[in-house]
This record gives structure tokens, C-alpha cells and sequence, in this order.
């Protein structure tokens, strides 16, 4: 199906703007990646039912758990209106590219507090969560067990584990916590796991093969 005008508007604006920074379009929607291997950020232009035009989500998606969609861990809606499309495109444009000045800035925004794992550390732990004694445990957890902070590690993860949520996709999230867990060689083997589902998770997302640096980049 030949998208409308106005969509066609966003992803040709945000090609210009983006392209320049690495920041690929998720192949003809209207979502675009900037992916950092272990996590990606998430820019989407999101439509409103009934209404043509856009409102703007911007925010990271971590791929150290096992699935296939992309969502927002860190961040989304950011403070914008919706933006009307009304047949005109150049005023149309000129906003659009607003939007893609505030997107581009949140992601270098992120990148900088991303540059690595152990500047990324305060970063993660200092947010807050869609689901705090869930997901705000596990990539806690995680990041703590990245950074070779054992003890951290486990508080969080042993408060993940008492968590109580209906749902069997809680009782697979616990078993893999609970293998993340398990004493298999320390800090290098936990690196292991995490890497190998992250290149999971990545091939459920489509996204590329690429190693995974939890280093400066």
C-alpha cells in the first residue's frame, strides 16, 4: 500500500536529518534505530487513528531481554503537540523537521549516557520504570552484573523473583533471571549469557548481526 503524502513527507525530512548520523528507518515505517548492539534507541513518528499527521516517541529499547517487538524501557512520548497535516506540506515540513531536531537531540543525548557500560550504570539505575519491581529489577540487574557489581546484581534480581504479576511471560522471566543467577564462572560468564541473548534478541527483531561492545563506541 503507497503510504499518504504526509507520511512519505516525515520519512524523507527524517532521512535528511538522520541518515547523516548513522540513525537507520526500520525498513518503510515510520520508525527510525539508532542501534548501539546491546541496546537500541527507538524514534517513532506515531500516528493518531482518524487524524493524519504525527506526534513524536523517543527512547531506548534494551535487547538483554528475549523478545521480538521493540519498546520503550527508557523514555517515549516526548513534550511535543501532534502535528496536523492539512495539505500543505511545506509548513507540514518545517515541522517535521522541528520534530527530527528534538528526536536527534535525545539520541545524542542518549548515546553520551550509553557510551558505555559503566558510565551507563547510573544512568539505568537512576530511572524510573514502567514497572519497577519488574522490569526496573531486571535492567538494574543486569546492568549491576555487567559491571561486575555481584552484590547489586542479585538484590535486584532476588526482588524480580518475588515479584508477583499474572502472566506466564513472568514465569519465563524469573526462570532466565534465575539461570543469570546461577554460579557458572563469574563476571566473564554472566558477559556470555547476556551477549548471547542479546544476539537473540536481535535475530527476533531482524535487526543485523554486529558484536556486541559493551566498551566505548
Amino acid at each position: 500500500m503507497t503510504p499518504p503524502d504526509y507520511s512519505k513527507i516525515i520519512n524523507k525530512t527524517a532521512k535528511k536529518i538522520f541518515t547523516p548520523y548513522g540513525i537507520k528507518q526500520k525498513g518503510k515505517s515510520r520508525i527510525w534505530l539508532d542501534d548501539k548492539g546491546w541496546c537500541t534507541t527507538v524514534i517513532e513518528f506515531q500516528p493518531f487513528t482518524g487524524r493524519q499527521g504525527t506526534t513524536l516517541n523517543v527512547g531506548i529499547n534494551f535487547n538483554w531481554h528475549e523478545q521480538i517487538y521493540f519498546s520503550f524501557d527508557i523514555g517515549s512520548r516526548l513534550d511535543v503537540d501532534f502535528i496536523e497535516y492539512d495539505g500543505n506540506e511545506d509548513r507540514f515540513s518545517k515541522e517535521i523537521e522541528k520534530l527530527c531536531d528534538l528526536a536527534l537531540n535525545k539520541v545524542l543525548e542518549y548515546r553520551e549516557n550509553l557510551q558505555n557500560i559503566h558510565k551507563a550504570k547510573p544512568f539505568i539505575l537512576s530511572q524510573i520504570y514502567t514497572s519497577e519491581d519488574i522490569w526496573g529489577n531486571y535492567h538494574r540487574g543486569t546492568i549491576c552484573g555487567l559491571t561486575n557489581d555481584v552484590v547489586e546484581q542479585n538484590e535486584y534480581y532476588q526482588k524480580l523473583l518475588q515479584a508477583d504479576h499474572p502472566g506466564e511471560w513472568l514465569n519465563e522471566l524469573k526462570d532466565n533471571v534465575s539461570f543469570l543467577m546461577a554460579d557458572s564462572g563469574g563476571h566473564h560468564k554472566f558477559t556470555v549469557k547476556i551477549i548471547e541473548i542479546i544476539r537473540k534478541t536481535r535475530a527476533l527483531k531482524k535487526l543485523p548481526e554486529m558484536e556486541i561492545n559493551f566498551t566505548d563506541s
